[in-house]
């Protein structure tokens, strides 16, 4: 049987010449079709079918979308009608699958066929981080397996995507759960503000609807179980502050799109400070007409170059926030950066010092070059996946049901006692204001010419732990003055550069400074967890650890904070300790050092016989 429909360019067009076909479902859905699509006839439309049988679907959107390319999902095995005995739609499945190949033949070069159950192959796309403009769901017709159809579909759906759910009226003499309707009403019920609806007879047409639009969501404001914050609490609680910092030193040339992006995001509830770092070319003319206008903008200036870390710490007195993202002046946000964090925080199973997003990175000219960083993964040891559940949490109203399944998917905390480089670098961090205050260095008076990222991500994780979130929610910056790296992350080959590396592991020392130097404070507040999180903070394990502590650097640190670690944690512990870092000269220089110029005799009986001890396992 063949359909005519009205061409791509107003002709007379026979989607199905040529075609092998048994079965016509399609042609009656044409004029809808091509009713709802016409705009997006010249665009390069991606389009997702559940379940495809001859093809016949697919010749249409693959004709009527010239620029189109399709995704056609099937098992190739039939539903309950296609192989039941003596069904008026019984079908030899392998050959409708030939049927299938063959039909699409003059298009393969648009087509991808994924066989496979639907449950298996649409995780996988969305694992592929595939989005698409239009859902076609014509699967099994049983209620369970349509309502998951349409699930899953839904979450590859961009924002303003089509969705068309086909057999709304199918079965109405079957029993319950063979009625695709039912399984249609519990996803639309479940998606409620989601969608706007466009058509509903024989088959349902939903449109995704922008995060922002008036029709999201029955309130504008934070919830908890549904109800508004303002109402729960009598006006006594309100949403987050975040605190944007940009630190620029002659970026002129890129600060402008940064100040822009931060600009655009769907989160109201920020404020953010410019710093121009000593800079000698044109940003600070830049800077001031990008924030003109906005009080939410505004500009500090440091009359020399503290570097990244000074100016960072210099700016944790300025900062409103309970949240805050050091803006590499190069980087651009997504705008959804601030929203997606701050739900995050929001709903992990317990309170992290930082959540870290994948990035997209980008070229000098903002092209992309990759969809994320390489070394930013969630597949760690003891990593809890998943947040709380959505009726529980603190619920942002710029976070659809859908995109908080996606989060809850595509999140991880890690613990505190894995140790190396697990994130995103620069901009993608968000920190609790509280631990960064915590580990303040100093006021930023003096320049720290070095990574905020570098510091702040190692020791608030080494202390308070991380969350990754697998979604990229900024641009990251490759250009020849950027200072971390100049090339994208590719598997096998280091991301950062020689020198970039060399200084951020020398600069782990001042950490392990720090917490000696703030030992009394820290002993109370970490207990059993002081001594680790020294060790953590140097990102070193096993030998390598040995190593890092026999630098005279670590040996003269030991040597300066010796008397107040004795006195924070008493002599036998404080004797342990150097002796488990330590050993011969250098252990017993610091100890003397802490016990005031002469080691007692069983102290130092103690760490002879340890020294010893160590000695005949060398041998052995």
């Amino acid at each position: 049987m063949l359909a005519s429909g009205t061409g791509p360019l107003g002709g007379r067009m026979d989607y199905f010449a040529g075609g092998r076909f048994t079965y016509d479902w399609t042609s009656h859905h044409l004029n809808l079709w091509e009713e709802l699509l016409r705009d997006r006839i010249d665009t390069a439309t991606a389009v997702l079918e559940i379940g495809s049988f001859e093809g016949r679907s697919a010749l249409f959107f693959l004709q009527f979308l010239p620029k189109s390319r399709i995704t056609c999902v099937d098992t190739f095995q039939g539903s309950e009608e296609h192989v039941e005995r003596g069904s008026k739609y019984e079908s030899d499945m392998a050959e409708v699958e030939r049927r299938f190949d063959q039909n699409l033949i003059p298009f393969a070069d648009r087509v991808e066929k994924r066989r496979g159950c639907s449950v298996v192959v649409l995780p996988a796309l969305a694992a592929e981080q595939r989005l698409y403009d239009v859902v076609y769901v014509d699967g099994d017709h049983s209620a369970a397996s349509t309502y998951t159809d349409a699930r899953l579909g839904w979450d590859l759906l961009d924002k303003e995507g089509l969705m068309i759910l086909d057999d709304y009226r199918w079965g109405r003499d079957r029993l319950a759960a063979k009625r695709p309707a039912l399984g249609m009403e519990a996803f639309l019920q479940q998606i409620a503000g989601e969608y706007e609806l466009l058509h509903q007879d024989q088959q349902i047409v939903i449109r995704k609807i922008k995060i922002g639009e008036a029709s999201i969501g029955a309130t504008k404001s934070f919830t908890i179980a549904g109800r508004d914050i303002g109402e729960l609490a009598g006006g006594a609680l309100s949403p987050p502050l975040v605190s944007f910092v940009v630190i620029n030193w002659n970026y002129g040339r890129y600060v402008g799109a940064t100040i822009d992006s931060i600009r655009r995001q769907d989160y109201p509830h920020f404020e953010c400070i410019v710093i121009d770092n000593g800079s000698t070319d044109d940003s600070a003319e830049v800077i001031a007409r990008h924030i003109e206008g906005d009080p939410r903008f505004r500009m500090e200036t440091l009359a020399q170059n503290h570097g990244q870390l000074g100016a960072a710490l210099w700016a944790l007195d300025k900062v409103n926030g309970g949240f805050v993202t050091f803006v590499d002046a190069d980087d651009v946000l997504f705008d959804n950066y601030a929203s997606m964090h701050i739900q995050v925080h929001m709903a992990l199973q317990r309170s992290v010092g930082f959540t870290s997003a994948n990035v997209a990175e980008m070229d000098s000219t903002g092209k992309i070059l990759t969809a994320s960083y390489l070394h930013h993964r969630l597949d760690k040891t003891d990593a809890q996946r998943s947040l709380r559940g959505e009726q529980t949490v603190l619920r942002l109203p710029t976070v659809s049901p859908s995109q908080y399944r996606f989060l809850d998917a595509n999140t991880a905390t890690i613990p505190r006692w894995h140790i190396g480089w697990l994130w995103a670098p620069g901009s993608a961090n968000m920190f609790r204001t509280s631990v960064l205050r915590l580990l303040r260095l100093d006021d930023g008076s003096k320049p720290r010419m070095t990574a905020a990222d570098g510091y702040f991500n190692t020791i608030c994780h080494a202390v308070a732990g991380s969350a990754l979130i697998d979604m990229p929610l900024s641009g990251y910056r490759l250009h020849s003055s950027n200072y971390f790296a100049a090339g994208e992350s590719i598997e096998g080959m280091r991301a950062g550069t020689r020198s970039y590396a060399a200084k951020s592991q020398q600069f782990t020392y001042e950490s392990v400074r720090f917490l000696f130097e703030q030992s009394e404070r820290f002993e109370w507040l970490l207990g059993l967890e002081f001594w680790p999180t020294v060790d953590r903070v140097t990102r070193e394990s096993g030998a390598a650890l040995r190593d890092y502590f026999r630098n005279e650097l670590a040996v003269e640190i030991f040597r300066q904070n010796a008397p107040q670690l004795r006195s924070v944690f008493g002599d036998e512990k404080f004797r342990k300790e150097i002796t488990n870092r330590f050993s011969g000269a250098q252990a017993r220089s610091i100890l003397r050092a802490g016990f005031g110029g002469r080691i007692p005799i069983r102290h130092l009986q103690k760490s002879l016989f340890r020294d010893f001890r160590a000695f005949l396992r060398r041998v052995r």
